[in-house]
């Protein structure tokens, strides 16, 4: 079997999400359809992959804290549209917060009191985009046609909802803009 891995590089990934931001998330991903059902197939492919790749490589306990922090608490589906969203602002946002979360605090303290850090609808991207270009809906079937690298991850978090002291020795800028809205 044949890895979708290399049907889209990391570059072109990234580079398709910074023409692509910007507005809600329905604007994204109405952008990022428009912008891969012209491409090849295979790059649509390339770009689920590298997608569900950021997801996995953000899969951490630290990164949690964060979500918890800027979201009030943060469950397990709440996260990984907190994930999208990350993914959703950029490669030096995403790398910053993977390497530091608290640096979502300059991000974060941008964003207006409406704002949510959610995009579940990047998630989507490539399943509309597979069936815009192909017509067909067939896209899960013909994913199961390749061997894919994905680790199921579990984690340990590093952090106790009832401690917020815990959280704030995490994500301490985060903490202290988001306190209030800890456990509501």
């Amino acid at each position: 079997m044949v890895s979708r891995k290399d049907m889209m590089s990391e570059d072109l990934f990234w580079e398709i999400i910074d023409k692509t931001k910007g507005g809600d998330p329905q604007d994204q991903l109405d952008a990022l359809v428009a912008e891969l059902s012209v491409r090849p197939v295979n790059e649509i492919l390339g770009f689920d992959y590298r997608l569900d790749k950021y997801l996995e490589n953000s899969y951490s306990p630290d990164l949690w804290a964060a979500a918890y922090i800027i979201c009030g608490g943060c469950d397990d589906d709440e996260f990984d549209y907190f994930r999208a969203w990350l993914i959703s602002q950029g490669r030096e946002t995403y790398e910053n917060a993977l390497e530091h979360p608290d640096s979502l605090f300059d991000v974060c303290s941008k964003m207006g009191q409406n704002e949510y850090p959610d995009n579940e609808e990047i998630l989507y991207a490539a399943l509309d985009s597979y069936e815009e270009a192909t017509g067909k809906e067939d896209f899960y079937d013909v994913l199961d046609t390749f061997e894919d690298d994905f680790a199921i991850i579990e984690i340990e978090l590093t952090w106790d909802e009832e401690d917020p002291k815990s959280l704030r020795n995490i994500c301490p800028k985060l903490f202290d803009l988001y306190y209030e809205n800890i456990g509501q």
